[in-house]
């Protein structure tokens, strides 16, 4: 009742028709089956074909396994630089809105949009065929449960972190993968380098556990300011035990005084009646955020 009450208003105030369910989003093709919704990009897939001249093949994966692109001494001439670009373009418009699978592939390959080089074009030409080697894989949002009354309806929030650690050969920064999810559909897929040098992979995935949190409580507030009910605690899944013990253990050692900021927020969310987020483990082969950290 809520949306059709806001549908009317809206179209009192513009000019505009009611032409029935959205079948495209923002170059997405929307398919709807059994109460899921599908996206995938069948155009923007198409137009890598038409405008790239990408070799022939079809990888397995986003990006060559254990791999991390660097800056090498051979740069590309302006007009492949140029190319180059409008590749990885292309691409953070698929990974941000139908795969999600090829975040950690083009968060990299987005760092060296002023100074590629052979290898960067490689590689994004091999993500590019791996996104048409696998054309039906597209963002699936399949709720759990379905509310008929959403003012009694305790919505479901959870999260999953993950981290690798000191990938940066440069810098040394960990990377940070995080998802979340409302009634088990993703709402949010991150993937990026850390703003601080970690000194350890518990570190690390600590950092990536917070940042998970803040997408958890941002979302936890949305809801709650539109008059909606969500069920705590919410559940945040990590696969370092070092970190969940960090955050359930209150004494701090002088090796991890220097990150008691970040435990402190856990810890708060923890200790709040009610109790905001609980930190869960999830062993890393399970653990859907690990593919956001890695090739």
């Amino acid at each position: 009742a809520a949306v059709m009450d806001a549908k009317e208003k809206f179209m009192s105030h513009f000019s505009c028709d009611d032409v029935g369910d959205a079948n495209e989003y923002i170059r997405n093709k929307v398919t709807r089956v059994d109460g899921t919704m599908k996206l995938t990009q069948p155009v923007l897939l198409q137009s890598f074909r038409d405008e790239f001249e990408l070799p022939n093949e079809k990888p397995m994966t986003p990006a060559t396994a254990g791999t991390v692109l660097t800056l090498g001494e051979t740069l590309l001439r302006e007009e492949d630089q140029s190319k180059y670009r409008s590749a990885v373009g292309k691409l953070i418009h698929v990974m941000k809105w139908s795969r999600p699978d090829c975040l950690n592939a083009v968060r990299e390959l987005s760092r060296f949009m002023s100074k590629a080089g052979p290898a960067q074009l490689k590689a994004v030409y091999r993500t590019m065929n791996y996104c048409l080697a696998t054309p039906n894989q597209g963002k699936l949002l399949k709720p759990k449960r379905h509310c008929d009354n959403p003012k009694h309806f305790k919505f479901t929030l959870h999260g999953t972190s993950d981290s690798d650690f000191a990938k940066d050969p440069i810098k040394r920064r960990s990377v940070s993968g995080r998802v979340t999810y409302l009634e088990d559909c993703p709402i949010t897929t991150k993937s990026n380098m850390q703003n601080v040098t970690a000194l350890s992979s518990c570190e690390a995935e600590l950092y990536s556990a917070t940042e998970c949190a803040q997408d958890l409580m941002y979302e936890y507030r949305l809801l709650t300011e539109i008059g909606l009910q969500v069920q705590l605690p919410m559940i945040l899944n990590v696969d370092n035990r070092g970190a969940i013990d960090l955050v359930n253990n209150w004494s701090s050692g002088g090796r991890t005084r220097h990150i008691e900021c970040k435990q402190f927020y856990l810890r708060e969310l923890k200790e709040n009646k009610p109790q905001i987020i609980v930190l869960k483990y999830k062993p890393t082969n399970l653990n859907e955020a690990d593919t956001l950290t890695k090739n």
